[in-house]
């Protein structure tokens, strides 16, 4: 789907057609690289994430066969792969101003199976918490959201405090009501994906507000490990 889509980006940036098709033709020459390499990922044009396409260049930039072959084709496939980077990640201006010029129809997506590995959260602890919390934010009962259908009360999502990837590193549950907080929407995802300063803020004052809960229930770190764990 992404070629699709970094065809039509190429061709509104003023490119030619001409281009377009070095373009495609580089990042295909570097996916036959990386499946040659058995690199996790086969096709630039499948990845998912910034990251994926991050990994990929530290690959080439490592990979000797790649670099003698951007040597010898005047580095067509850097500039491909440069140009697709743009196309994901680098072009805040185009796509604010431009985002319904890529409306095309794009084909089906393939179905794909995904197997993961995770502890068990319970989520009647988790609905619980809320209600624990009164359903208000627990680090601003001022932040009001809708009221949802399912509890008729004010729209909250339990967050646990310290992450539950880290079970392994207790001997005791972390998926307990001192780890879980009430959150709204935007607090919760703060959390989340916010920057590290904003995330540190609101995480030593809910770490405050649960330390001694969380020593109650065996889970005792200074607030120094804490924030290494969840910043």
């Amino acid at each position: 789907m992404l070629q699709e889509f970094f065809k039509r980006y190429v061709r509104l940036k003023g490119l030619s057609e001409r281009t377009v098709g070095h373009y495609v033709t580089g990042i295909n020459s570097i996916n036959v690289i990386l499946e040659k390499y058995n690199f996790p990922i086969r096709n630039i044009f499948e990845a998912k994430t910034v990251s994926d396409l991050e990994s990929i260049k530290m690959f080439l930039l490592s990979n000797a066969e790649f670099q003698e072959k951007n040597r010898i084709g005047h580095n067509m496939y850097s500039v491909s792969f440069r140009h697709f980077c743009e196309f994901v990640c680098g072009d805040y201006e185009f796509f604010n101003h431009n985002i319904q010029q890529m409306d095309i129809v794009a084909e089906k997506p393939t179905i794909m199976t995904i197997t993961t590995t995770a502890y068990h959260r319970n989520q009647i602890i988790v609905d619980q918490s809320l209600e624990g919390a009164g359903y208000c934010c627990e680090h601003d009962a001022e932040h009001k959201t809708f009221i949802a259908q399912s509890t008729n009360h004010a729209y909250m999502e339990g967050h646990h405090l310290i992450p539950m990837k880290y079970q392994d590193a207790f001997n005791c549950s972390i998926d307990v009501y001192a780890n879980i907080v009430c959150l709204c929407p935007i607090c919760h995802k703060l959390l989340h994906y916010g920057q590290a300063k904003d995330k540190k803020y609101v995480a030593e004052e809910l770490y405050e507000k649960r330390h001694e809960r969380l020593i109650n229930s065996g889970i005792d770190l200074s607030k120094r490990d804490f924030l290494h764990l969840v910043i």
